[in-house]
């Protein structure tokens, strides 16, 4: 751990010291630490699945960033970055690593070859929309294995960035950007077939309309093709083709009245869903091809009441209202076993169908406690939340999220999967629930941050999930007697203090 914060220390050194022998304009040192207190209790939902059901640690996040322009057109970022929970300093360890990793490594190279495009490449990081499907944040729980809390606290890392190549073309008022992005390399070395990659293809396209209540349209197409699945050893030959997700969308906004902003996002995924069937005896599971038929949609609005309309004592509070309806599609197969986030989604007429969304690199609902139980597939949302400023330079919000299923769990199986946000599973746990019912559960959470000043900021998340009709309690069933339920609530405290410099 020391070696390794020494020889960070010794590269930034080395970059300040560029512009003695390199042509560099200008050099921007800077960073954040970022410490937090975590708690948890009953992420199992009360099933005691997990040999620890309470958590209560310390987290410090540290990065350092330089950020150089060469010329007016070239400019270049590298970001290291340590993620570590207190106490835990053994880099390398057998369940953490808590050493220095590269965060950010990228060029930006502006006009090249005309004025309109810029060239981003390299590990970077950005995100498209409302991060409903795109976001090199996505998706939750997705720590990488260098990460101090890939078996901590997953779903709260910072290390959230692709190796890609970003083309941008400004038309203004035109925006289109081509991304193609590595998500896995798998096989490196030289071998009989190395096609196993994963990788990221897309396009997308956003336009300023100039009107009054500034619309914006924005139309894409991302596509994922993922080589891996198709070259398992023992597959039958109907599993050699790739897992493919080819997905078009559109999204809009507007502020249709003063302080009102709505928008909209409808998305459809096809393509070709590689499968795992069952093992029979000790013969590798075989591969079976499912066409995927999946859709999603968003409806949002923020409603930031204007002064005029309030009364001289609330001006000062800057109330917002807001309203977030999400849906995801699901699937009802009874013969399906492994659907997103390895739950049986459902049924479905024709098994060759797979109907349930795949949540691609979505990066929505951070900090909560359903976005680190449940995978966002075969879902349905609604959020209402209510934001003011009760004194200066400190803000509270208050959130509701509901939780529905969109289709219920088919009574051939019987459990749900609870993603865990520590990895304690290799597969997540399963829960007991009621196969006849959809009503997941909802959350509150109240959250406040004060701006202590420009730079530096103290927050706490407050959090309680209560299952809902689909969760069964005590006593249960006898199919499943000897186990406990799954209608205990679920709470959470997260306390932060973030500095940048």
């Amino acid at each position: 751990m020391k070696k390794s914060i020494i020889l960070a220390a010794a590269l930034m050194v080395a970059l300040a010291a560029v512009p003695a022998s390199a042509s560099v304009q200008n050099l921007k040192i800077g960073g954040s630490v970022d410490s937090t207190y975590l708690f948890r209790d009953n992420f199992d939902l009360g099933a005691n699945i997990l040999a620890d059901e309470t958590q209560s640690l310390f987290i410090t996040q540290t990065i350092l960033r330089a950020d150089a322009d060469l010329t007016d057109q070239v400019s270049a970022t590298v970001a290291l970055i340590n993620e570590r929970a207190w106490g835990n300093d053994n880099a390398g360890g057998a369940t953490t690593d808590t050493g220095v990793d590269l965060l950010l490594a990228y060029v930006t190279l502006r006009e090249m070859l005309y004025s309109p495009l810029t060239v981003v490449a390299g590990r970077q990081s950005y995100h498209f929309g409302n991060s409903l499907v795109i976001d090199s944040g996505g998706t939750n729980n997705a720590a990488p294995t260098d990460s101090g809390l890939a078996a901590v606290a997953g779903d709260l890392t910072k290390q959230t960035v692709h190796d890609a190549i970003r083309m941008i073309f400004d038309y203004d008022p035109l925006t289109m950007e081509l991304v193609y992005a590595k998500h896995d390399a798998n096989t490196l070395t030289l071998a009989n077939d190395d096609r196993d990659d994963i990788d990221l293809y897309g396009i997308n396209t956003t336009y300023e309309l100039g009107d009054d209540m500034n619309t914006q349209v924005e139309a894409y197409f991302f596509s994922r093709i993922d080589k891996s699945l198709g070259q398992n050893a023992g597959a039958t030959e109907i599993g050699s083709k790739s897992d493919t997700v080819y997905m078009p969308g559109l999204r809009g906004s507007a502020d249709v009245l003063d302080g009102l902003n709505i928008q909209g996002e409808v998305a459809w995924q096809r393509g070709n869903r590689v499968a795992a069937t069952t093992t029979v005896g000790n013969n590798p599971a075989n591969l079976q091809n499912e066409q995927r038929d999946a859709m999603a949609a968003q409806f949002i609005s923020n409603y930031q009441i204007p002064k005029d309309i309030l009364p001289d004592s609330l001006e000062a509070y800057n109330p917002i209202l807001g309203y977030v309806y999400t849906w995801v599609s699901g699937d009802s197969n009874p013969n399906d076993r492994s659907g997103p986030g390895g739950a049986a989604l459902g049924k479905q007429a024709s098994q060759n169908r797979f109907t349930a969304w795949d949540p691609m690199y979505e990066n929505q609902g951070g900090g909560t406690i359903y976005n680190s139980l449940f995978n966002l597939s075969n879902l349905q949302i609604h959020s209402v939340s209510f934001q003011a400023t009760p004194i200066e330079d400190v803000t509270t919000k208050v959130i509701w999220n509901g939780l529905w299923l969109d289709k219920e769990i088919d009574s051939g199986n019987g459990t749900l999967a609870l993603v865990q946000p520590d990895g304690t599973a290799t597969t997540p746990a399963n829960a007991r629930v009621d196969t006849g019912k959809t009503d997941l559960g909802y959350e509150i959470d109240w959250v406040t941050t004060y701006d202590y000043t420009e730079d530096v900021q103290f927050g706490a998340n407050l959090g309680w999930f209560i299952p809902g009709d689909v969760f069964l309690g005590d006593p249960l069933p006898n199919a499943q007697a000897g186990t406990n339920g799954n209608d205990k609530m679920a709470s959470q405290v997260i306390v932060h203090g973030n500095v940048n410099f």
